[in-house]
């Protein structure tokens, strides 16, 4: 019996049988293998099919090629033996897999009852351009399949000199996929690069990518710290179970003790927790009456956990635990540049547009320097808001807010007891002419106990315990007119915006303690808010205005130019609650703008300003502005702000940043990336880095050089040199990321 390829269909019986039979043995060799795919439809297409009726056997000749569920098996010819159950495809052997790979081979050999098989010049070329050889490749019960004499690259050919060697590769006498163990082995691995051999490994496995996790070594890290010196970092990860898992690490330094880390994570139906620490035996540099003192080597470590429970679908608790053993460690080796920590045990509850949570908070204050302090622990914090819905209560919408706060403090410093309530209204309107109006209503009502109150030494006599209560209300009127003007290309729109904001005069009450309400601030985000104090402790009262003007051209293209500027006016200049430096310690507040230019990258620029009333005298500036010009791009951060009375913040500060990069080559860049302090007091540089960087088709390299100029006792301070090596497919090899302008 022979069909040609003008039957369309030939032999459909054979090909079922055939065609999934050699297909998987390649697949399988590859680890490309889809399920359910042997239960699909073949198409069979070939020159000449025969069969041999009396040994058993088919034979397709000549342009075969089976097609089942997108991959397509091409051959010049293909045998089976029904009686042996042997399948043999030869000459040039091609199968196109439906992720986009692509394997070739000389021959391909099944038999014993497809359990075992034998490919020979196996060569292998995959959607991301990674490619393969090995000269023979042998599958065995189904359990592996071993691979001689066989190399891998992610890199792909030179198009001038196909036969060059690849930037890098690994070869390997033998290598071997472990299917019951999901897991890929190396024996007598040589890396090589461009052709040149530089490492030799005995041995080496890896996971398949057939599961998502698995036990064994990850990547290690290596670098120089001018502190630590010379540093090899390892880590080991172990798969306890899939609800489980735990990471051990090492790290060897030249300059210090090791350093042993593990983190162990765990899943529950629903909730999860992690665990996480470190310890070690080292000296480091503490901050002491002003000075910087040198402390003797001692036990270091951190301790840092977290767990969440969805209790249901309203309902959640959690809790954070962060104990350190030192304010320079987490710095010093590179955990986190925290500068408080924060220990916080929750519940919160979610039912549409309402919210509550209840809170217990313990503060620890890291920081080595003269700002830092003792913080509260708070003791504790609710909170409830409920929102209704729109248009519900005479036409507008109401709110209820209530919060609970207790902060304690050790020994005999301050304990501050709070209670709130807020009931609010809403309501906003579009004219038929375009006016945009909005109504608020508020009346909230405050209660303080206080112990060991924070009085200027209590020199009046006063008792270290208080209690007051306050009443407030306040009504806010807003209204805008955007009116915009369409051009060709563009739409420009312009749109004045005043306020009027009404509420009872509080007069100043010693009873009541400033706890959350001192970093006081304007700008163009908050110029409008109807109290601009933060927190719940002080209150904007009595009557002002607050008017502005927002315009913007808005292009076809996305580019876009944004300019606001406003301004705040009291009613009364008598008791002004607001402290010198804020901004609105005058009738008339500081002038507030922002700027946002955006041109794709030709220039993305955001400034926000602080000008004073009268004179138009710098009191804050925020710039944030990239710009790429040809093959050289920028990045600048500026930032200036004047002293806040009554604050920590009691001296002027001023800061810029600047990263550039330029373009050597498509493939070679330089970067640099320095901070300068530019306050009178602090002036100098306090962070400066440079590295030259690699970004190839399959190979990326970064090495870089940092300095920071801060305290030795902040524990960050010293150079390192940092090295950056990543290999496509295989992973990082890497001290350091490397951001443009990022802040450290």
């Amino acid at each position: 019996m022979s069909c040609y390829l003008g039957a369309g269909l030939c032999g459909y019986s054979y090909a079922d049988v055939i065609a999934p039979k050699v297909a998987d043995m390649i697949s399988e060799t590859t680890s490309t293998e889809t399920e359910d795919e042997n239960d699909q439809p073949v198409d069979f297409l070939a020159d000449e099919v025969q069969y041999d009726e009396d040994n058993g056997i088919v034979t397709a000749t000549g342009n075969v090629e089976l097609v089942q569920a997108g991959r397509i098996l091409r051959a010049e010819k293909i045998v089976y033996s029904l009686k042996e159950d042997n399948v043999q495809a030869q000459g040039d052997v091609v199968l196109n897999e439906t992720t986009g790979d692509t394997f070739f081979a000389d021959s391909v050999e099944l038999e014993d009852g497809m359990k075992d098989g034998f490919i020979r010049g196996l060569q292998g070329v995959l959607a991301d351009g990674s490619r393969f050889t090995a000269e023979e490749a042998q599958k065995i019960a189904n359990l592996k399949v071993i691979m001689r004499k066989a190399t891998y690259t992610a890199c792909e050919p030179c198009k001038s000199n196909p036969d060059k060697a690849p930037i890098w590769q690994l070869k390997a006498r033998n290598v071997t996929h472990h299917k019951d163990e999901a897991r890929i082995a190396y024996d007598d691995a040589t890396f090589e690069f461009a052709g040149v051999p530089l490492a030799y490994i005995p041995y080496f496995s890896h996971p398949d990518g057939s599961i998502k996790r698995k036990s064994g070594f990850l990547t290690p890290t290596m670098g120089f710290d001018s502190e630590l010196g010379a540093s090899y970092q390892q880590e080991y990860y172990w798969n306890i179970a899939p609800d489980k898992d735990a990471t051990f690490g090492l790290g060897v330094f030249s300059e210090e003790a090791p350093l042993a880390t593990v983190e162990y994570r765990q899943r529950f139906e629903n909730a999860i927790i992690t665990l996480s620490g470190g310890a070690t035996y080292s000296g480091r540099t503490d901050f002491i009456d002003e000075q910087d003192v040198d402390i003797d080597a001692e036990e270091r470590g951190h301790l840092f956990a977290e767990g969440l429970w969805n209790i249901n679908e309203k309902w959640r608790a959690g809790t954070e635990l962060k104990i350190v053993s030192d304010d320079q460690y987490l710095n010093q080796y590179d955990f986190s540049n925290e500068d408080v920590l924060e220990n916080t045990v929750y519940v919160e509850r979610f039912s549409d547009r309402n919210y509550a949570n209840i809170r217990a908070i313990n503060f620890k204050d890291i920081r080595t320097s003269d700002r830092k302090e003792d913080q509260p622990n708070v003791l504790p914090e609710v909170y409830a808001s409920f929102i209704g819905d729109a248009n519900q209560t005479f036409g507008g919408r109401w709110d209820v807010e209530t919060s609970l706060l207790g902060l304690q403090r050790e020994g005999d410093d301050q304990d501050v007891n709070r209670a709130s309530a807020k009931l609010g209204w809403e309501r906003r309107d579009v004219t038929n002419f375009g006016l945009v109006n909005k109504v608020t209503l508020s009346a909230r009502g405050d209660v303080y106990k206080v112990d060991d109150r924070d009085i200027a030494s209590l020199a009046n006599q006063r008792s270290s315990g208080s209690s007051a209560v306050r009443g407030f209300t306040q009504a806010n009127v807003q209204t805008s007119y955007p009116v915009a003007k369409n051009f060709k290309k563009s739409q420009m729109v312009i749109e004045p915006i005043a306020a009027v904001t009404v509420g009872t005069n509080l007069r100043e009450n010693d009873d009541i303690p400033n706890e959350d309400s001192q970093d006081v601030s304007i700008d163009a985000t908050n110029i409008f808010n109807t109290n601009r104090f933060p927190g719940y402790d002080r209150v904007e009262d009595e009557a002002f205005t607050t008017y502005g003007v927002r315009t913007g051209v808005y292009a076809e293209n996305g580019y876009k130019g944004e300019v606001f500027l406003g301004q705040s006016y009291r009613l009364d200049d008598d008791n002004n609650p607001f402290p010198d430096g804020s901004g609105l310690e005058e009738q008339k507040s500081d002038f507030v703008g922002n700027i946002n230019i955006s041109t794709g990258e030709a220039l993305q620029l955001n400034y926000g300003m602080q000008l004073q009333n009268d004179n138009f005298a710098s009191q804050r500036h925020e710039v944030d502005a990239s710009t790429k010009i040809g093959k050289a791009s920028f990045n600048t951060r500026y930032f200036y702000a004047n002293a806040l009375q009554g604050t920590d913040l009691d001296e002027s500060r001023e800061q810029i940043n600047f990263g550039a990069k330029y373009e050597l080559t498509d493939e070679w860049s330089m970067l640099g990336d320095v901070r300068y302090d530019l306050a009178d007091e602090t002036e100098g540089l306090r962070f400066a880095r440079y590295g030259l960087d690699y970004q190839g088709q399959c190979v990326n390299f970064l090495v870089s050089a940092r300095r920071n100029l801060t305290r030795d006792s902040s524990g960050d301070s010293g150079t390192e040199v940092m090295l950056r090596l990543g290999l496509k497919n295989l992973g990082e090899f890497e001290t350091s990321g490397f951001s443009i302008g990022s802040e450290e």
